[in-house]
């Protein structure tokens, strides 16, 4: 692989990474929402008085039945030692310290579990990437063998039922399909649990029972998923393959009189495929926005669970950290498509 090639890649692929991150803590910067808000009302703290601007201005705390105040003075600490968990100041300059930082390994404290963000993402992140990763695979082979048999039997009443199908399907928003396998399969039909990574009656290990209430549980989300985008693959693989049906090579091989399998496996089957390599890398990366929604609907331990959580209380420390995941996720995505195509296509140089 030529060097200068190379190294112009994977420096642009940094370059995108840090402004996709800044614009990101701009973003997070610049947002109207005030955590200590949300953590004050979290622990039942009511405005009263002056408001929290005035010199009477004070907060009644009510955690139980007796309540505890707080001078404005005392609101005003509360809210400088909530703000030092921040990156605040400067936009540009606090985002290159947070870059600086996360490069160090430092990603902030998570105001709301009051946790280092780096744990958080640790704990959560193999969820994800397990039903992810699961959901792709299961979507892109389903999703190859139907736009095989839509293009070997295109303008038949099985290929127009599929295409309208799969266009009604493409349509409507993940959640919405999350929503409803989670309220007929989970709670009407009892077929799938409906929240949680696995029981609480069994041990996390490597065990049996472990292992099949992991793959119980997983199983409603990694069926969403798959099932949101199997259509993408179906279009795609029936658009390759008719395109290379009418190939020189195609028409000299039926020539030769090669068996149709053969050539169908061979010839036609393995060059159709291709061009979907790309998608398939760069999609792992880009599914975990999808994941988001459905780790959401099905109450899943995964990041997309936690970034919503973080989004919906302010935590900005915890969402940032989750979005440079899912940001990293996407370059990574695009740089290893972008540089590993040519080992399967001989056809494509750099230079």
């Amino acid at each position: 692989m030529n060097t200068t090639y190379l190294a112009r890649r994977v420096g642009t692929a940094v370059f995108t990474f840090i402004l996709a991150l800044v614009i990101s803590y701009l973003l997070f910067e610049l947002s109207p929402l005030k955590p200590i808000e949300t953590i004050l009302q979290s622990f039942g703290l009511e405005v009263i008085g002056g408001g929290v601007g005035g010199a009477t201005g004070r907060i009644n705390i009510v955690p139980t039945q007796q309540a505890v105040q707080l001078t404005s003075e005392e609101y005003k600490e509360l809210v400088a030692y909530v703000n030092s968990l921040l990156p605040h100041g400067d936009p540009v300059l606090g985002a290159l310290s947070y870059i600086w930082d996360v490069l160090h390994g430092n990603w902030g404290l998570s105001i709301i579990y009051d946790e280092p963000v780096l744990n958080l993402i640790a704990q959560r992140l193999p969820w994800t990437l397990f039903i992810v990763v699961s959901a792709n695979l299961i979507s892109f082979f389903v999703g190859v063998y139907l736009g095989q048999y839509m293009a070997y039997h295109r303008g038949g009443l099985g290929d127009q039922a599929v295409t309208q199908f799969i266009t009604v399907k493409r349509s409507i928003p993940i959640y919405v399909y999350a929503a409803v396998f989670l309220l007929f399969l989970g709670f009407y039909f009892h077929v799938f649990p409906v929240a949680g990574a696995y029981s609480a009656h069994v041990t996390p290990g490597f065990n049996l029972p472990f292992i099949a209430s992991v793959l119980y549980h997983a199983a409603l989300p990694i069926f969403t998923l798959a099932f949101a985008s199997f259509g993408h693959w179906a279009l795609s693989m029936r658009g390759n393959i008719i395109s290379v049906l009418g190939e020189d090579y195609v028409t000299y091989a039926e020539a030769r009189g090669l068996p149709s399998s053969w050539i169908q496996r061979r010839y036609v089957g393995r060059n159709a495929l291709l061009p979907l390599y790309t998608g398939i890398i760069i999609a792992l990366g880009t599914s975990f926005g999808g994941a988001v929604f459905v780790e959401s609907v099905f109450s899943y331990p995964g990041v997309g669970a936690l970034l919503s959580s973080s989004l919906g209380n302010g935590d900005w420390a915890l969402g940032m950290g989750i979005l440079l995941i899912l940001i990293l996720a996407v370059v990574l995505g695009m740089v290893i498509a972008d540089l590993t195509y040519s080992l399967i296509d001989p056809r494509v140089r750099q230079g």
